[in-house]
């Protein structure tokens, strides 16, 4: 496996007390997000990168945006979760993502977080319906993290697991009363959480055409998960369900029905003709295009189970002729530098920017990203972990985004020696500012035409550290500026660097209460 990142971006400070991938750390908050190594081989589209990251260590684990250079941008809650991306919501850019609390078997039984521009939580989505939970344990909410989509309806498709038994006395090893892990969808109106449509794969599609061995069932911590659900998509007369344990992407009619099925194994059948179209234990199938003669898929083809399986783990464009019932790929994003085997999870997305037609591809429990152009030529490789177990991310987006933060910047002081001080200066998820000013206050109640400004500095990644030097100034702040415009600042603090003695040039052998304030 190639190691050579030549370009390391946004590390302000490299915490190593732990073995492993090396985090970044700031004086201004307890954010600890893996550093993300990128190596730029091409142009690459603007944007910011949308990373849950999980298996991480504590203070890492959190939806993450980074810039294009690799500097943490904004950080989330700490915790579980999955999904992490922008959406439209009432024609409005919205952030999102799923966290849960962990149960048997499962990723968890969780909410969908939908927060604006301002990172205020405008709506909380759940999901409540009749399920049977390997712990045994209620939830507030039961939606499953593999899946939670805005509709252009401005409803959101959601995806959950049941525990449930079923009749498999028709297949070799089979029970008549067996333990299985069924795969719903649902769509749920966002304001009221009312569940408006809901969908059973038990009830739809045989069970028989799982390609997992049947094992388990005896009891309900053993069942058998048959059908795996990781994406659903809106589409014209439904939605496209994808299924990884049958390697088959379904069409749902509004009805429920099966309109169609496209198969990655030829010896699982499907309702097309297939030309090197050959996918397995795939995830995040979406439609683009499409028409009733034909439509444009992507998927991330993990082809593989088990991180010991040969793979490679490859990115899938695939056109669907509706008319002829024929399939065949148009591209197939691979990096023959780097093969990647990735046993789980994993993204493609088609980049917001038509002109470059460029892809992004997360693969899933190997914590690496590319960015592929038109030709399938890698422009980025990322990396943010060694191996699955130390970090990973569920899928991983691009977006354009601004953002302008309803709390404060934070301005955190530490005086290094007698005359300096060190600043330090960071906003959490603000995308606009360019440059920080320090000014001085005479009081900590002071008005805004009493300020002074003592300091420009352009901003530097997340974190912007200066030095001051015999400041003038008993209390100080530090405000975000685009430009001249102040778009916000942080609260008042005291500064006790600029406190000498009378006379003197040194504060050795003298008290605190003999020096006077210059």
């Amino acid at each position: 496996m190639a190691r050579s990142l030549s370009l390391i971006y946004g590390l302000l400070s490299l915490a190593l007390a732990e073995p492993g991938w090396p985090s970044t750390s700031f004086q201004t908050g307890e954010w600890q997000p893996p550093c993300l190594s990128l190596n730029k081989t091409g142009d690459t589209d603007p944007g910011y990168l949308f990373i849950g990251v999980r298996k991480y260590k504590q203070g890492g684990n959190a939806p993450t945006i980074f810039d294009n250079n690799g500097n943490m941008v904004w950080q989330g809650p700490h915790g579980e979760n999955m999904d992490f991306k922008v959406q439209k919501l009432f024609g409005r850019d919205v952030i999102t993502y799923w966290d849960a609390q962990p149960d048997i078997r499962v990723l968890g039984y969780g909410s969908t977080h939908v927060l604006d521009t301002s990172y205020q939580e405008i709506f909380t989505v759940t999901l409540n319906d009749d399920f049977r939970t390997a712990s045994g344990k209620i939830f507030d909410s039961y939606i499953d993290g593999h899946e939670h989509y805005i509709t252009p309806q401005n409803t959101m498709l959601v995806s959950a697991v049941n525990f449930t038994q079923t009749n498999t006395s028709h297949l070799r090893r089979g029970r008549p009363d067996m333990w299985v892990i069924d795969s719903l969808f649902y769509e749920i109106d966002i304001k009221t959480n009312q569940i408006l449509f809901k969908w059973d794969a038990l009830e739809h599609i045989p069970i028989s055409k799982t390609r997992l061995d049947l094992k388990g069932g005896k009891n309900l911590t053993d069942a058998w998960d048959a059908y795996h659900i990781n994406s659903v998509t809106p589409t014209r007369y439904g939605y496209l369900v994808n299924f990884r344990h049958i390697f088959s992407a379904f069409y749902i009619n509004k009805n429920g029905s099966v309109r169609w099925e496209l198969s990655g194994d030829s010896e699982n059948g499907g309702d097309f003709e297939s030309h090197n179209v050959k996918f397995e234990w795939q995830h995040d199938i979406r439609v683009y295009n499409e028409s009733d003669e034909s439509l444009v898929l992507s998927l991330m083809n993990n082809d593989a189970m088990e991180n010991q399986d040969k793979g490679p783990s490859r990115g899938l464009v695939v056109y669907v002729d509706l008319v002829n019932k024929k399939a065949w790929r148009t591209h197939e994003l691979t990096d023959p530098t780097d093969i990647v085997v990735s046993a789980t999870q994993g993204s493609l997305q088609f980049l917001p920017y038509t002109e470059t037609e460029h892809m992004l591809l997360g693969y899933g429990s190997i914590p690496k990203l590319k960015e592929y152009d038109a030709d399938g030529n890698v422009v980025l490789r990322g990396q943010f972990g060694n191996n699955p177990f130390e970090a990973n991310a569920y899928r991983i987006f691009k977006f354009p985004w601004r953002a302008h933060p309803h709390w404060d910047p934070v301005l955190v002081v530490n005086q290094t020696t007698e005359y300096t001080t060190d600043a330090y200066m960071s906003w959490n998820g603000a995308t606009e500012y360019d440059n920080w000013a320090i000014l001085s206050a005479p009081s900590k109640t002071s008005l805004l035409q009493e300020e002074k400004v003592l300091l420009v500095h352009e901003r530097t990644g997340f974190e912007t550290h200066v030095q001051l030097d015999n400041v003038n100034a008993k209390f100080i702040f530090a405000v975000a500026r685009e430009g001249e415009k102040i778009l916000a600042k942080s609260p008042i603090v005291e500064y006790s660097a600029c406190f000498i003695p009378r006379g003197q040039k040194s504060l050795r052998g003298f008290e605190k209460d003999e020096w006077d304030y210059i």
